[in-house]
């Protein structure tokens, strides 16, 4: 256990009998699809994810389940996706000015005389660093607090549950550790996986296997964030007996 996160199940549950291989792979086929088709398969993985917060929400194992219902994992997905967007909001602002910076930077390279670039190059490092400098600390603790309020709307089956904030935070603060465990937990994986990505790329025969891999990451990589985190709020929901503990199974 760690922060009260089993991760060996976290990690094998995806794996653990053919039927819950079928289903990941057909999960990691809706992942491939949105590299090709923008929000909705994104929507559909949410929303299958919220099958497995289910699960952990009621004290039970998490494990793999049919795809099915695909409407209903659509409406699922899009309440939390909402959600995760609308407290991103900040972020997205901020990051505006970097991404104008990015694209403007070789468009004037490509049609500014020397002199002007010596003007306009400290110009676009200073907008790209500053935006950086105030995305980092305020991209952290949303990693943390987004998750919460996700995990509310879930339980609830409230869109609007994921904004009354007196009904998550205690939640979140009865176990921060948990919350911040779970990020961590996410973190390394993905990052572990990434590296084996950079490693299979160094090679011509295995960078083949790359178009394949990244939508099996994705896929696993949601179903990790996603089990942490809800066994990190139900850790800190059950921390405060006097909160009811929600429709979750709804």
């Amino acid at each position: 256990m760690f922060f009260g996160i089993n991760l060996n199940q976290a990690l094998s549950f995806p794996f653990q009998d053919s039927d819950s291989r079928k289903h990941f792979l057909i999960g990691c086929l809706v992942s491939l699809a949105a590299f090709i088709i923008p929000i909705l398969p994104l929507l559909m993985l949410y929303g299958y994810a919220i099958r497995i917060i289910k699960q952990v929400l009621n004290n039970e194992s998490p494990q793999m389940v049919p795809w099915e219902d695909w409407t209903g994992m659509l409406r699922d997905g899009a309440k939390m996706f909402g959600v995760r967007i609308i407290y991103s909001i900040p972020i997205l602002i901020l990051a505006i000015p970097m991404l104008v910076s990015l694209i403007g930077m070789p468009i004037f390279m490509s049609s500014s005389n020397h002199s002007n670039l010596d003007a306009l190059f400290p110009i676009f490092i200073l907008i790209f660093l500053g935006s950086f400098c105030l995305i980092m600390p305020i991209s952290l603790p949303l990693s943390v607090i987004i998750p919460a309020a996700e995990m509310h709307v879930v339980e609830t089956d409230d869109f609007s549950a994921g904004f009354r904030f007196h009904e998550w935070w205690p939640v979140l603060r009865a176990n921060i550790g948990g919350f911040i465990a779970a990020f961590g937990a996410f973190y390394l994986t993905t990052m572990i996986l990434s590296m084996a990505v950079q490693i299979l790329s160094a090679t011509i025969i295995l960078t083949c296997l790359i178009p394949l891999l990244l939508p099996a990451i994705t896929m696993y990589s949601t179903l990790i964030m996603y089990t942490t985190i809800a066994q990190a709020y139900k850790d800190g929901r059950e921390k405060l007996p006097q909160l009811p503990s929600g429709p979750a199974a709804r």
